[in-house]
């Protein structure tokens, strides 16, 4: 039994080791993968996430704009704020940031027909 404790695991590669420092060709192209590979939007940021921590959400915001049309409509403060959201209120905090920024699609006035958009 001692010796299967001992096995060790496939090995991550070097760029989902902590404290790796990668280019920004690098960390750009292996992005725009990422943002390729889920179509889901919040899956899809919450990976970049995950995996790129060591670069601040700013550049994280306008990386992911870049490779994904869904946030053509939104600032790059607005995905930072989505990024937060993700990172600190998962599916729900991203759900509700998302409904309140300028670019999000409108539901119109709740049911109060004398209220003007």
């Amino acid at each position: 039994m001692g010796d299967a404790m001992q096995e060790e695991g496939p090995e991550a590669p070097d760029w989902l080791v902590p404290g790796h420092r990668a280019t920004p060709a690098e960390a750009l192209r292996r992005i725009h993968g990422l943002c390729a590979a889920w179509p889901d939007l919040y899956a899809a940021m919450f990976v970049v996430l995950a995996t790129h921590q060591e670069l601040p959400r700013e550049v994280l915001a306008a990386a992911i704009k870049q490779f994904r049309p869904d946030l053509d409509s939104y600032t790059r403060e607005d995905v930072v704020g989505l990024l937060t959201a993700v990172w600190n209120g998962g599916k729900s905090g991203f759900d509700a940031v998302l409904r309140t920024r300028a670019g999000a699609p409108r539901r119109g006035a709740g049911g109060l027909s004398w209220v003007k958009e």
